[in-house]
């Protein structure tokens, strides 16, 4: 059985990656490590190997991505090789609204 913590370390890694918009759970196969009530998405660490899929942020070669993943998921993988599948990319539309603009300054009388 897994340790949910190699999972959940994992997934945190991979998430850290500046190319990395977020993990990905996969389509009709899905790429999740089940745990006891829950399950990681994105993550799959088997016993032989480790796969990750994630979402890559725009302008950033695909292959740049997954050697970023990869470099900060070996560590981490018990010397099982890594998978890195980019399955979607993050459209300037799908990211979060900016936080609106914060209180202007009050401005100092002019005389």
């Amino acid at each position: 059985m897994v340790e949910a913590d190699t999972a959940d370390t994992i997934a945190a890694a991979a998430v850290r990656c500046p190319a990395v918009a977020s993990l990905h759970g996969g389509g009709t196969r899905r790429i999740a490590t089940y745990l006891p009530g829950r399950r990681v998405e994105g993550v799959r660490v088997g016993p032989d190997r480790v796969a990750v899929a994630v979402v890559a942020v725009p302008g950033v070669p695909v292959i740049a991505v997954a050697d970023q993943v990869r470099s900060a998921v070996e560590p981490l993988s018990g010397g099982r090789p890594v998978d890195v599948h980019v399955a979607d990319l993050q459209l300037p539309e799908d990211r979060p609204p900016a936080l609106p603009p914060g209180p202007s300054a009050p401005t100092a009388p002019q005389h």
